[in-house]
């Protein structure tokens, strides 16, 4: 009886159709983590995806100048850049609900900025924003301080300096976000 009972359930889950996700697809509670290593380097168009992840695209607010490069110290190997300098800001769209999102920044100058200065987060939810966050920069240059929004779900957000001088470039590497 249990050989005939066990032979069910394997015939049962044989002739259930096989699920397939999209790549990038995440479940709930899954992190996905963007870190631009594998991504050919140069400029990238408004809605771009890393092959990272296809849950997660990036543009620029003000016009399309997005840069994958190696900045040096300003990133972890390779990076994404918001260039122009202007008042653009790196803006995120994701696919899924997203619960907690982090990004590294670098590109602090102290030649650009002013003592106070901060990095800003704002996460939104069918438009609507749904909280913010913000770090005072160490301006040293250097890619070593992040933002960390964690909370109710979001499906976008926007990065940037808010800095008393012009000509600022945000620099964003380790992207890592988990889906509600």
């Amino acid at each position: 009886m249990k050989r005939a009972l066990l032979l069910g359930f394997v015939l049962a889950a044989a002739l259930v159709p096989a699920v397939s996700h999209p790549a990038g697809a995440s479940s709930a509670g899954t992190s996905v983590f963007v870190r631009f290593e594998s991504d050919p380097t140069g400029g990238k168009p408004n809605g771009w995806m890393s092959v990272d992840s296809s849950l997660v695209s990036f543009s620029d607010s003000l016009g399309a100048d997005l840069d994958l490069e190696n900045f040096g110290n300003q990133g972890h190997g390779q990076a994404l850049a918001v260039n122009g300098d202007d008042q653009g800001f790196l803006h995120m769209d994701f696919t899924v609900p997203v619960c907690q999102l982090r990004l590294s920044f670098g590109n602090d100058d102290p030649g650009f900025s002013n003592p106070g200065d901060k990095a800003r987060l704002r996460v939104f939810n069918a438009g609507t924003e749904v909280g913010r966050k913000a770090v005072v920069m160490n301006r040293d240059d250097i890619m070593n301080q992040r933002i960390l929004f964690g909370g109710q779900p979001f499906d976008s957000a926007d990065f940037w300096f808010a800095v008393t001088t012009s000509g600022l470039i945000e620099i964003v590497d380790d992207i890592a976000f988990t889906a509600c």
